[in-house]
């Protein structure tokens, strides 16, 4: 660069009209053709690795190539988190049921213990119940035997002769 820029200097300096502003701004131009030479050679991140030293890269070039790189990651990750969202889809429609199984499951064991407990409740009030009405009427039938038992007592009972000798032998009795 400086080896271009001295060819130059003595031929604009050599011309007596021109100003030093002049000379500086040739100096600008031949600067900015050379970064374009170096431009055209950084195309990507990994060409500016390359490089020993970033002196002679334009500035606007490394923050063009970094926003494109950005901008490259951040489609990719976009586009891996639509393909999850696409799965994530894919399997709440195939299944839908599958989220409400094991609830479920769940549920119908919970209500067949509470269905059984409460029938076993049920079941041994009833057989108390039960009990109870037996006891009763067992006592009503005690009490209606001792009746009976009392009035027989009171009542001298009869044995005639006369059954004895209309009756029928026992051994008849049992096969004819």
């Amino acid at each position: 660069m400086r080896h271009v820029i001295s060819k130059i200097s003595p031929l604009v300096g050599a011309r007596t009209q021109c100003s030093q502003k002049t000379v500086v701004l040739a100096n600008r131009v031949l600067r900015r053709s050379i970064y374009t030479k170096e431009k055209q050679n950084v195309r990507s991140l990994e060409d500016l690795a390359k490089l020993q030293s970033l002196d002679g890269v334009d500035p606007e070039l490394i923050k063009k190539l970094i926003n494109e790189r950005t901008s490259e990651l951040n489609i990719k990750d976009e586009l891996e988190m639509l393909k999850n969202f696409n799965k994530e889809d894919a399997l709440s429609r195939e299944s839908p049921l599958k989220r409400f199984t094991r609830p479920l499951w769940i549920f119908m064991l919970m209500s067949s213990t509470v269905y059984l407990f409460a029938h076993f409740i049920w079941w041994d009030l009833e057989y108390d119940e039960r009990d109870i009405e037996l006891a009763t009427q067992v006592e009503k039938l005690e009490e209606e035997l001792q009746t009976i038992i009392k009035n027989k007592s009171s009542i001298p009972l009869k044995r005639s002769n006369d059954n004895k000798t209309n009756s029928v032998s026992w051994y008849k009795r049992w096969f004819w």
